[in-house]
């Protein structure tokens, strides 16, 4: 391996370093650069406009800050340049300097802009920061420029973020897929791996600071994700001390988020905590059959009921050391705990050959509460040359106690005890990762960089589960040695990449790497004694091509390969015998599935606020894991488990927009249209179909620091490799006031408020029969929140982390 890294390096270097670099030197290209800030507080400010314009009037370029206040301009003739900056409720300022012809860097002094006093209480009502940007291979959703983003949970945020979908369950999926990685702050948390749906559960939504959405993820990454990443910044106070405390209350959930940070100097610390009372209320009712008459006469009716309280919480403490300008030190530690029941009762009405049988089930999940946590320490210093750095980081994380129990009971009509089943299943997962970064400039000024890294991660995953029964539902339990094991897991990762960005002339920019992972596998079932192993080698490669057409505008293509691992639930062989007649077990000889993507997108921006995104997606996944359900013709029992059955192709399109229309109305909206084939030659099936999805959000800001918000989130049917997904609707209303001298915030959300709930029919026709699920989910949710910020807020203390993206948790649709 060591050979192929040497080989590699210098190859890469050596075409870096070849006619490209040469190219580059010709063109003289000037940078410009600065940061600006408010005059008074001193503090960065985001989205301000930026007009470069020459000695003759000629506009340069347009363009704005970031979320910190920096910019960076180019230009290619030396001579005299004026800079004009603005920003609502601020003095306009213009900026006169010079370029000389041998400086390839200007960086100019911080530009400070006086607040209009005249303007103050405009600048609450009507000033407009951008909701969403493009960059390299991402959209960013800037979630704290949206003032309804409180008293919530991070799933709605990313209801809000382009690209993206939350289902009424809390599913998130990308692009119609679900196979993506959810970073937290650039690390994978423990607590993503075992649920991500409960995860952003535990996320309040008001210390979100912003959503990266990586649709293309280049080398740097771990290959797993097969529709991409997605990465949640989280807020972090960097001034002498401030923080916030959000109450809230409704029918369905009742949350309370306290935050603060301080910082001494070249010390800052930042916490929060999450403490979150959920309702999960739902029914089902199934109908199976069979679709052919080949003397099949089974049948089955369930209908199910859930309505379950689930406590859970979390908290996170950061502390960063700046010993000097170059160095950051960061240590990090975190927890989460929570009760997830899902307690049920169903009645089941099963026609079998020459009789019928009819029994009522109840389930219930024992408490033993999920208790987790993690520990990151990181090194980031900056080297000699400019872009020059090295990047370190070691965590820890493991879920000490994810149990999950189960024990029901069947009864007849007449309530007695007819069978009883208990499952105890102790589950216990550990993670060490270890990762390092070196990135290195090319040419003068460092305008191209060469990116070079290693990573272990070293998973151990626990599952000890005992399965009792009494056939009388009276006698006492007994064993099942059948169904009674201790399944040892162990996954090892190694990875290197190598990568390159330049900036060629014509404002062209791209970027290629290549990816290795070998990936080693264990795994030890009690019963059978002996271990199986395997291990698997993928190269992953990445390419994006970007051109900035105009001042305005940014074309890009690029290409990526990812690959999806299963994760423990898709290989742990207990089976989940809750519903007798629907069972579900993992298949430990899963391996992965490779996907290859390519997408070309365009996005522009105008001076005046208006952000247009529009890109055409192509996507394969080769020995996809696809969910297979059989049933037994004699007892009617379905068994879902995933195999390496299929492959899928999705073509479709995607588009973004934010439309300031005016001081007072803002528009936002995401839609996506998109065609999937899916074909499983072994199981002679195939399936296929339309698919699509939009989401608006229109704000509305009429004074006196009011904000009023409605959106509407809506996604078309959906097929799979055996059936459909018919269409859901999530809509909500939101009202905000800002009480400016209380450091207030009291806002009102109804979710779903003309309805009761949420439906969605899940279909499936499956060896001769068909299975038609018609769910509802009881979500009309109201709810009251408060929210109290102290101190001050100051500028963001840019962090790396560590993204294991690199196990499968989601599904393809």
């Amino acid at each position: 391996m060591m050979s192929f890294f040497r080989v590699a390096f210098l190859c890469l270097y050596g075409l870096v370093l070849g006619q490209p670099i040469q190219a580059q030197n010709k063109t003289n290209f000037r940078t410009i650069k600065g940061v600006v800030n408010d005059s008074l507080s001193g503090a960065p400010i985001g989205y301000v406009s930026l007009q470069l314009t020459a000695r003759t009037g000629k506009t340069i370029e347009t363009a704005f800050s970031d979320e910190n206040g920096t910019f960076q301009l180019k230009t290619t003739v030396p001579g005299s340049y004026q800079l004009q900056v603005s920003f609502v409720g601020y003095h306009p300022k213009t900026v006169v300097f010079t370029v000389a012809e041998t400086e390839p860097s200007i960086p100019l002094a911080p530009v400070l802009l006086a607040p209009d006093v005249n303007l103050l209480d405009e600048v609450n009502v009507s000033a407009k920061k951008r909701l969403v940007e493009q960059r390299p291979g991402m959209l960013v959703y800037h979630a704290e420029n949206d003032p309804t983003n409180v008293g919530g949970s991070a799933a709605d945020v990313l209801r809000k973020a382009p690209a993206l979908q939350v289902d009424a369950e809390g599913n998130v999926t990308m692009r119609g897929s679900g196979s993506i990685r959810i970073l937290i702050n650039g690390k994978y948390s423990g607590q993503v791996a075992r649920s991500p749906a409960d995860a952003l559960n535990m996320i309040p939504s008001d210390i979100v600071r912003s959503v990266e959405v990586i649709t293309s993820p280049n080398a740097k990454y771990d290959a797993e994700g097969a529709a991409g990443v997605i990465n949640i910044i989280t807020k972090k106070n960097n001034m002498p001390f401030g923080g916030a405390l959000t109450l809230s209350g409704g029918n369905r959930e009742q949350i309370l988020n306290p935050r603060a940070g301080i910082s001494l100097e070249k010390w800052h610390v930042n916490a929060y905590a999450h403490l979150h009372r959920l309702q999960d209320k739902w029914t089902r009712s199934l109908q199976r059959s069979p679709i052919s008459d080949q003397g099949a006469v089974y049948g089955l009716t369930q209908s199910t009921a859930a309505d379950n309280i689930r406590p859970h919480g979390s908290y996170d403490m950061s502390v960063d050391y700046q010993p000097d300008t170059t160095t950051l030190l960061n240590l990090s530690a975190g927890s989460w705990f929570g009760n997830w029941p899902v307690n049920t009762t169903q009645t089941n009405v099963s026609l079998l050959p020459g009789s019928a049988q009819r029994y009522a089930q109840e389930v219930l999940t024992r408490g033993a509460p999920n208790i987790g946590f993690e520990l990151n320490s990181s090194y980031t210093k900056r080297l000699r040359k400019p872009r020059q750095e090295l990047f370190a980081i070691a965590q820890y994380s493991n879920n000490l106690k994810d149990d999950y129990d189960y024990d029901t009971w069947h009864r007849n009509d007449a309530g007695t005890p007819i069978y009883r089943e208990r499952n105890d299943n102790h589950l216990q997962t550990a993670e060490w990762t270890l990762q390092s970064d070196y990135t290195h400039p090319l040419g003068r000024g460092g305008r191209n960089v060469l990116e070079a890294g290693v990573k272990a991660i070293f998973r151990d995953v626990l599952s000890d589960y005992t399965t009792l029964a009494s056939e009388t539902g009276s006698s006492p339990l007994e064993v099942q040695p059948s169904r009674t094991d201790r399944f040892d897991y162990s996954q090892h990762v190694l990875a290197g990449y190598l990568q390159t960005k330049l900036q060629l002339p014509a404002d062209w920019l791209v970027i290629g790497g290549i990816r290795l992972e070998k990936t080693y596998v264990e795994g030890l079932l009690r019963s059978v004694g002996e271990p199986f192993t395997n291990d698997f080698t993928n190269w992953v490669p990445s390419a994006t091509f970007e051109k900035k057409w105009n001042s305005n505008g940014t074309l890009a293509v690029s290409y990526t390969q990812r690959i999806t691992r299963p994760s423990i639930i898709d290989l742990n062989p207990n089976i989940d015998a809750r519903d007798a007649n629907n069972l579900v077990v993992g298949n430990p000889d899963l391996r992965p599935q490779a996907t290859h993507q390519t997408e070309l997108s365009y996005g522009a921006s105008t001076a005046s606020g208006v952000f247009l995104f529009g890109s055409l997606y192509w996507r394969q996944s080769d020995n996809a894991i696809e969910d297979i359900i059989r049933i037994d013709p004699a007892s009617g029992i379905s068994t879902i488990t995933k195999q390496n059955l299929g492959s899928s192709r999705q073509l479709g399109v995607n588009a973004s927009a934010n439309w300031p229309i005016s001081s007072q109305w803002q528009l936002s909206s995401n839609a996506r249209a998109g065609h999937a084939r899916f074909d499983s030659r072994a199981l002679e099936i195939a399936n296929g179909g339309w698919n699509a999805g939009i989401n608006a959000n229109l704000t509305y800001s009429p004074g006196k620091q009011y904000t009023v918000q409605g959106f509407v989130d809506y996604d078309s049917r959906a097929v799979t490799l055996q059936g459909y997904e018919t269409h859901w609707l999530y809509y909500s209303f939101s009202v905000s006031k800002d009480l400016p001298k209380q450091n207030l915030n009291i806002s009102f959300v109804a979710a779903n408020p003309f309805a009761a709930y949420t439906s969605r029919t899940d279909v499936w026709d499956a060896s001769g029969y068909r299975s038609q699920l018609d769910n509802r989910y009881y979500n009309r949710s109201f709810r009251l929140t408060v929210g109290w910020k102290f101190g001050q807020s100051g500028r963001q203390v840019q962090h790396r982390g560590v993204n294991n993206d690199d196990v499968n948790t989601g599904k393809e649709q």
